[in-house]
């Protein structure tokens, strides 16, 4: 996790009940896992030679970020530092079961940490129903947290997949803004968090053939008003991907819909989502959507172009914290109701890569500036430079918002 400066309550009786459903999910799961287990337990035995042996791996990396900051000024910069180490555990016992623990272990010091209000609260802020993050020390501008964010156990045969505890459910389908992702909306701004948060869920998914599944969701909050569950089609027509959900998002009815496929040699990605309160309510309904083409030329330049209608964005300028810290919502996926993003991307050599992105929302002409450098500086040794510069109209002049700087070096293992 980076920063940067800068009507009722109560669902009436027949309504959907996210809590009723996942006991009957969690019960349905044991069934299908001792059905399962019990019609393979003979051709278990018969093919007991050729049976994987249990088996435990741990990977994952450490990370050193340098951070600076500045709003506008860069002679007010401020500088914060991160230490950040994430172990990976995964033990598979079969070929059918495997159970996930992950970890992430995050040391903060700096000016953000003893100046920015609330930081502490921001980094220990709970994922999911189990608040599964700990601040072990804050004081004196150095705050340390551990956080689970990935502890699962799984099944898994020719034609069920079930899911049960903290996981990543990926129902996005473009890169930047993914409506579709009900579960785990994530922020752009957010790249040092390249597995993305999780959700406490169980999830069931049936394969009917390789080309079409279901795929259920639930996960309850600590409210009634903060359950989160649905159903989800997928299916292939016409050599394009497509899926259709619906269910509830906290005091909504939700449905939508997305689909991946390719224009002549350009990737064409698109989702959608609409929203509408399940209660009464002078709330009225609102759409989420974004689409996106890419293309890789032959001289290893790749191109990427994405646009987003947030139906409860504004027209206003957020100030550059709220934009890069607050924890978005799919229903509010991003704050400006119209923005558009492009990046290219080309790599100078095996070991140097760049990119340069950008976003641009009519709202007070705000534009955002995204450049990367990667050096790859050995095996399992990367160095980036990456930057982040906010530009918009403000009163009758245009000008900086505020920059951060970043300076990471990578080491996986």
């Amino acid at each position: 996790m980076h920063r940067n400066l800068g009507t009722h309550n109560t669902i009436n009786s027949g309504r959907f009940n996210c809590r009723m459903i996942l006991l009957q999910v969690l019960s349905c799961c044991l069934i299908v896992s001792e059905k399962s287990a019990a019609q393979t337990d003979s051709a278990q035995a018969a093919a007991a030679s050729i049976r994987h042996d249990p088996t435990f791996t741990l990977k994952g990396y450490v990370k050193f970020l340098e951070q600076v900051s500045y709003s506008p000024n860069p002679a007010e910069a401020l500088t914060n530092e991160l230490l950040h180490n994430r172990l990976n555990f995964l033990y598979r016992p079969s070929d059918h079961f495997k159970y996930r623990l992950e970890i992430r272990n995050r040391i903060y010091y700096g000016q953000l940490v003893q100046e920015y209000p609330g930081y502490s609260a921001l980094v220990a802020a709970p994922q999911g129903t189990f608040d599964l993050s700990k601040n072990w020390i804050n004081q004196n501008g150095i705050l340390a947290n551990s956080t689970i964010d990935r502890a699962s156990a799984e099944y898994t045969d020719d034609k069920w997949d079930i899911t049960l505890g903290r996981q990543r459910i990926n129902w996005g389908i473009n890169t930047v803004w993914t409506p579709n992702d009900i579960f785990n909306t994530f922020n752009y701004f957010d790249f040092d968090y390249e597995e993305r948060p999780g959700s406490d869920a169980a999830r069931v998914q049936y394969a009917f053939n390789s080309s079409s599944s279901l795929d259920l969701a639930i996960s309850p909050g600590l409210t009634k008003t903060m359950d989160v569950g649905a159903l989800m089609y997928h299916f292939n027509r016409w050599n394009y991907d497509f899926q259709m959900f619906s269910g509830i998002y906290h005091q909504d009815y939700v449905a939508g819909a997305g689909w991946a496929g390719n224009i002549f040699n350009a990737g064409f990605k698109a989702e959608l989502s609409y929203f509408t309160p399940y209660q009464e309510a002078t709330d009225s309904g609102t759409w989420t959507a974004s689409v996106s083409f890419d293309y890789g030329f032959k001289n290893g330049i790749y191109l990427l172009v994405s646009g987003l209608y947030n139906g409860r964005g504004t027209d206003s300028i957020p100030n550059i914290a709220k934009l890069t810290t607050e924890t978005l919502s799919a229903e509010n996926i991003f704050p400006f109701r119209y923005t558009l993003f492009a990046e290219i991307t080309y790599s100078f050599s095996p070991i140097w890569k760049g990119s340069l992105a950008g976003m641009y929302s009519p709202a007070g002409n705000a534009v955002i500036i995204l450049p990367t450098l990667t050096w790859s500086v050995a095996n399992n040794w990367a160095l980036d430079f990456i930057a982040q510069s906010f530009y918009s109209e403000t009163g009758h002049t245009y000008g900086a918002l505020g920059s951060g700087v970043y300076l990471r070096l990578k080491w996986g293992f």
